[in-house]
């Protein structure tokens, strides 16, 4: 696999499980209207990984299709907004994954390590 050696073929992955991950987050602090929910993901990226709005919402679709999220249609200043929200199931995920993550951390810091340091 030749795009392997680029940076692209790497961002690509962790961007699209970091912006799920980011997007519980958001939706477990309560309801949330999308444009909030892109700019929270894009907020802890800090630059790194920002998620296209068309992974963001279609990680959304995919979320309330599983039971994960629920969303109503509310007026905001006269326009209609959708707000998300985490069901149970949501939730019970949500905290699935930092579990993960919790464990990945340290392992992918000390991996990180070894490559930058055997390049140098």
């Amino acid at each position: 696999m030749e795009e392997m050696r680029h940076e692209a073929y790497w961002e690509n992955l962790v961007k699209r499980s970091l912006c799920r991950f980011f997007l519980l987050a958001e939706l477990a602090k309560g309801p949330v209207h999308g444009y909030r929910i892109n700019q929270a993901i894009k907020d802890a990226c800090q630059g790194c990984c920002e998620p296209s709005e068309a992974m963001v919402y279609s990680t959304m679709k995919e979320l309330m299709d599983g039971g994960y999220v629920e969303c109503r249609m509310e007026e905001h200043r006269g326009r209609q907004r959708r707000v998300c929200w985490l069901t149970s199931l949501g939730e019970e995920s949500f905290r699935a994954a930092a579990r993960v993550w919790e464990k990945m951390l340290p392992q992918v810091r000390n991996t990180v390590d070894q490559a930058l340091v055997e390049v140098q």
